[in-house]
């Protein structure tokens, strides 16, 4: 298998959609705030979602597909990367509204402790955030991760400042493995799920090779 990584375009949102749910089928927020996610407020939640993500200057949205596929090109996962930001950088678009049956407290809970967290562990040095990095459950463990977090890891090194992630316990072993640290673990979910917040400081750029 030979991976393509490019830049998503606004007609790969549905596959990245599609890929979302299947990456994070088993994560309580898909259970108790994304579903079922082929309802019409979830779905528009998430196209509006990565539309907006598209958009916005200082969000790079990729997206990773199998070149030597046969048919036609599918894509197998993808990532959400926020450069540094700098005094005049525009804020973030503001999130969709929630969708409907969801459970908002429990959103509104989850989310609130991921920017608090967010803001508590890089206060005001600037870095690189990976806000979502997801592979469909048939391709995880063959490289696909690997290519998408690297992505942005070259330039916070090549910048030279850190990078910033919350993880699940699926992930945590990506990460840990390509030089990302343990700062905090809070459980959510009646105590069910350990999110995990994780910062990696700018390495050399030999590290990347």
């Amino acid at each position: 298998m030979s991976f393509e990584l490019r830049k998503a375009t606004l007609s790969d949102i549905p596959a990245i959609i599609d890929a979302f749910f299947d990456a994070f089928r088993d994560h309580p927020l898909n259970r108790r705030v994304f579903h079922p996610p082929s309802s019409e407020s979830v779905q528009k939640f998430w196209l509006q979602s990565f539309n907006d993500a598209l958009q916005d200057p200082n969000t790079h949205l990729l997206v990773i597909t199998d070149s030597t596929s046969p048919g036609p090109e599918r894509i197998l996962g993808f990532s959400k990367w926020r450069q540094p930001l700098t005094p005049t950088s525009p804020p973030s678009p503001p999130s969709p509204s929630w969708p409907e049956g969801a459970d908002v407290s429990f959103a509104e809970d989850v989310f609130g402790l991921m920017d608090r967290k967010h803001e508590e562990i890089t206060k005001d040095r600037p870095h690189w955030y990976l806000a979502m990095l997801g592979v469909r459950k048939e391709f995880q463990r063959r490289g696909a991760g690997k290519t998408l977090l690297r992505w942005g890891l070259m330039r916070a090194d090549e910048e030279g400042v850190e990078a910033f992630l919350s993880a699940s316990p699926a992930g945590a072993p990506l990460y840990l493995k390509h030089g990302f640290e343990l700062i905090d673990a809070v459980l959510i979910d009646d105590g069910k799920h350990l999110e995990s917040f994780m910062l990696r400081q700018p390495q050399p750029l030999l590290s990347q090779s």
